[in-house]
């Protein structure tokens, strides 16, 4: 066999020097720990775009692939030796060669290329042969080869349609290229027992390269990339031994008008036999003569497409790696990053009105674990089954006190700073138990560093749901947004204080757009839309206010920003919740992780609990709620409706205001009894439309 596998992790290495294909050890780490990996053809670099558009694309073409929480293997075959995973100076030595001297590389090209140590660009048959063998599924390009017109006469039919139906590689591209005759080479793919699906094209409309409609439909469309990857699941499982075709249309705004991309195509094609163009020759001199003829905006928009196609693929590989990875390793922990503080409560008990006058007030004190992020990380922990916390501590006596307080699971990724001292937070109470004054000592949490949070991105790619405080620095959230950017995790965000809550909306839309759900109280609301959108807000919201105005009032806010989040908590003290959500969650919760945007307009709801006839501690309600509502939406065994989700909240809620501590000792016994009581709660909780 002339193509051997040298990938040390469960493939052949060669018997021979020097070896036909070479892995990059990036890609070679990469495929032995399971990550997500998209394979790059080269042929965009050897033949399909001009210099210096060609390396500048293929060089930003497998950065979006790394932005996406991908890695990106880049083929090409330099000097005879097949590389799966070219670097930047392999690629510039490539695009450098003359074009003369390399060529354009299908399966029957490869024999001869190698053994005459020859150069050139993989096309999409050879990369799909070549990923294969090293173990990579995904691969992005911008259109595939088809049946060429009058090819029912000429039998020119590209030979990755033959590929695709024998090769076990999912392809994502902007459909088959407008040059060609697309409805044969969907017939031709049938006939070859490939599986061709559109991508978030209602419908299954499939696109033509430079325009979103061919005119020929497929008979599946893939909304999400989620959905892609359930796909991809059944069809390995199954061991089909054919690809998967799904196509990505052209962004919007990159999109030709079809007349006039049609009127470029038959002139280019009136050219070639002019000019007796043939073989392989034609596509390149075909997608050349329409860029001259559109005036570079056939290459402007090729290049805004295969970027599309890339990102789309890397975010089907990521979601892929983890439902394996959920199969391989169990159930996958969420992760908590966010402060853990030595709490000091004082609550008053002197008749006298608390005035900050410098009197001495007598109270009693207790100590408690705390720390939004620590308590919310504790109740996953004690609800869910486990979960994984990075947090900060000192090397003091606060720290070993903290840590008695501790499940020792959530110690596991601690970073202890010796030059700092643990957070020590003294929380004044009221005679009625109502928070008046928090001082805190929050110098620690800067210890959560960006080298720290690379240090532990296992923990990032395997949670299925980040859960960030405010605490954290603006580089520490910049850092935790762009790993659940790489590994296309959803985060949860808890604002934690009025004055830190529009903190991550400082950041790049493209980082913040991966917090898909937040739970502000009114003031934690009101910083985060007079950040987002840059306008003060004149509302005086007050949970003292009477309740259908506070509802009208709050609605308003949550209506300026609510399009940017899949879901908003909005906290109102006593009165409960108002939530606004994607309406398509409120028959499927599991949309609420989503990271593909809402079309629809949210759906507000109004969630009142039951009252309780007696309440301990108020330290640590919100907290819980996070904690329940989490747990019932990523509870597998059970599937919650969004409604158990709120109530799963409340009874967690409820369990912690009747507790002495912030998270209770135990919330239930077991977790048949934390959803019966959830259903309890269920049929005593209001619900209203607003």
């Amino acid at each position: 066999m002339l193509l051997h596998k040298c990938c040390s992790i469960g493939l052949r290495t060669m018997a021979t020097k020097p070896p036909h294909i070479v892995v990059h050890p990036e890609i070679r780490h990469a495929l032995s720990q399971r990550q997500p990996i998209v394979a790059l053809e080269s042929t965009i670099i050897t033949h399909g775009m001009p210099v210096p558009q060609n390396v500048e694309t293929a060089l930003q073409v497998e950065e979006v692939v790394r932005q996406n929480g991908a890695v990106p293997a880049t083929i090409g075959i330099i000097d005879g030796c097949i590389k799966v995973g070219l670097t930047q100076h392999e690629l510039m030595a490539l695009a450098k060669k003359p074009r003369a001297e390399l060529i354009k590389c299908s399966r029957r090209d490869l024999p001869y290329v190698v053994a005459m140590r020859q150069s050139g660009g993989t096309t999409v048959a050879a990369t799909m042969i070549v990923a294969q063998r090293v173990g990579i599924q995904i691969f992005a390009t911008g259109g595939i080869g088809g049946v060429h017109r009058d090819g029912h006469l000429t039998l020119d039919v590209s030979a990755d349609l033959v590929e695709l139906g024998r090769t076990p590689v999912a392809v994502v591209c902007s459909g088959v290229k407008s040059i060609l005759d697309i409805p044969r080479t969907l017939e031709y793919l049938e006939t070859q027992g490939v599986c061709v699906a559109s991508f978030d094209s209602p419908g299954g409309v499939f696109p033509d390269f430079y325009t979103r409609d061919s005119g020929c439909k497929v008979p599946y469309n893939l909304s999400t990339a989620a959905d892609a990857a359930k796909l991809l699941l059944a069809w390995r499982q199954l061991n089909l031994q054919s690809g998967v075709l799904i196509g990505v249309p052209i962004p919007a705004e990159f999109a030709a008008e079809k007349a006039s991309i049609d009127a470029a195509i038959e002139a280019a094609n009136a050219e070639a036999q002019a000019q007796g163009v043939s073989g392989k020759e034609v596509t390149p001199f075909l997608l050349a003569h329409i860029s001259g003829l559109t005036k570079g905006r056939s290459l402007q928009a090729n290049i805004a497409l295969i970027k599309n196609n890339a990102r789309i693929a890397a975010q089907i590989a990521c979601s892929l790696q983890q439902k394996t990875a959920g199969e391989d390793h169990g159930p996958r922990k969420p992760l908590v990053v966010g402060a853990s503080i030595l709490d000091l409560s004082f609550k008053v008990k002197d008749k006298h009105d608390l005035h900050l006058d410098g009197a001495t007030y007598k109270s009693v004190t207790k100590h408690a674990a705390g720390g939004v992020g620590r308590n919310i990380a504790e109740g996953i922990f004690k609800l869910h089954g486990d979960v994984n916390l990075i947090s900060a501590v000192g090397d003091d006596h606060f720290a070993h006190m903290l840590r008695q307080l501790m499940p020792a699971a959530l110690q596991r990724h601690l970073v202890v700073d010796e030059r700092n001292a643990t957070s020590l937070c003294s929380v004044i109470f009221d005679r009625s138990g109502d928070c008046r004054l928090i001082l805190g000592d929050m110098d620690i949490h800067d210890s959560i560093t960006p080298e720290a949070l690379l240090a532990h991105s296992e923990l990032f790619r395997q949670a299925p749901l980040i859960v960030m405080d405010s605490n954290l620095s603006e580089q520490a959230m910049s850092c935790t947004l762009q790993l659940a950017q790489r590994f296309q995790v959803p985060v949860f965000f808890e604002p934690t204080d009025m004055f830190i809550a529009g903190k991550p909306f400082k950041l790049k839309n493209e980082l913040t757009q991966h917090i898909r759900l937040l739970k502000p109280n009114l003031h934690e609301l009101k910083a985060i839309v007079e950040t987002i959108t840059g306008q003060p807000v004149e509302l005086q919201l007050d949970t003292k206010m009477e309740r259908s105005e506070l509802l009208k009032q709050t609605k308003k806010l949550l209506k300026q920003i609510d399009m940017h989040f899949n879901c908003i908590i909005a906290t109102l003290g006593n009165h409960g919740v108002l939530l606004s959500c994607r309406s398509d969650a409120e028959t499927d919760p599991a949309k609420l992780l989503s990271l593909s945007p809402a079309r629809e307009e949210h759906t507000t709801l109004f969630y009142a609990p039951a009252k309780l006839q007696r309440i301990v501690n108020v330290s640590g309600a919100g907290d819980s709620f996070c904690a329940g509502f989490i747990t019932a939406l990523l509870r597998k065994q059970t599937e919650h409706t969004l409604d158990e989700c709120v109530a799963a909240g409340f009874a967690s809620a409820e369990r912690a205001l009747l507790s002495e501590s912030a998270v209770p000792r135990t919330y239930f016994k077991d977790a048949q009894t934390f959803e019966s009581y959830v259903q309890e709660i269920l049929h005593k909780m209001q619900r209203q439309r607003i």
